[in-house]
């Protein structure tokens, strides 16, 4: 991701506490190929607090996404509040260890948070994304769900299934 605008000049920064504040919108993550990502519109107040041998990056991110609903496949919002810490490390060769924490080697001068921003918005996103409320769905689609669940009532294999179950 080379999206200049996240890059931060730590090098320069003396040892405390330093705010950033960043917009987020879809063509941010178009750039990590989130394509289930219809529309982003979120705000990421951060504090990057730079100690002597490392740093932290703490993310507030707030605002709402647009994405197809898991329930009927129609455009739903959700809002997002999520807060998420990231720690760098300073050390002889820029990695990423196993414990998930960022070392930067001696030649770096720059910090490129973008991937933190994604990561904090894939954390906060729940797991099923769903309308709010069923109502929103698109009800065409909710009825053929229901409509093919009645259908698995009558199919004899789901009856014998049923009947495994009844007799323990």
């Amino acid at each position: 991701m080379a999206q200049t605008e996240f890059d931060i000049p730590y090098q320069g920064l003396r040892i405390g506490r330093h705010p950033f504040k960043f917009s987020l919108d879809g063509a941010f993550f178009q750039a990590f190929e989130m394509e289930e990502l219809l529309e982003a519109e979120l705000t990421a107040d951060t504090v990057l607090d730079r100690f002597s041998s490392m740093m932290h990056f703490d993310v507030e991110l707030k605002g709402s996404v647009r994405l197809n609903c898991d329930r009927c496949g129609s455009a739903c919002q959700l809002s997002i509040d999520e807060k998420a810490r990231f720690v760098i490390q300073f050390g002889r060769k820029t990695e990423r260890n196993d414990d998930d924490i960022l070392v930067l080697g001696r030649q770096e001068h720059l910090l490129n948070v973008g991937v933190f921003l994604y990561e904090a918005l894939v954390l906060g996103l729940p797991l099923r994304r769903v309308h709010a409320d069923e109502a929103d769905c698109d009800q065409e689609i909710v009825g053929r769900i229901r409509s093919e669940d009645d259908d698995d009532d009558t199919d004899p294999r789901w009856s014998a299934l049923r009947g495994l179950m009844d007799d323990e």
